[in-house]
């Protein structure tokens, strides 16, 4: 096991992770269009979606944090 991933990082919410779950597929999703990879894109586009909604699910649910190894 290398140093990083025996790094313990401190806990997110829910929220915290779907919302940054949807800006990275955003900017996997306009990689892809530039590089003319079009199924990709709408795949990545529908995962943004989903933890977009995940993010609002968890904001209505007032979610604790998610805690390492669990």
């Amino acid at each position: 096991m290398d140093r990083l991933s025996r790094r313990r990082l401190p806990p997110y919410t829910r929220r915290d992770t779907a919302s940054y779950v949807a800006a990275m597929a955003a900017a996997l999703r306009q990689l892809a269009r530039k590089n003319d990879l079009a199924t990709l894109a709408y795949l990545l586009d529908m995962a943004r979606l989903e933890a977009e909604t995940e993010a609002r699910r968890a904001e209505d649910d007032n979610s604790g944090p998610i805690l390492e190894g669990s």
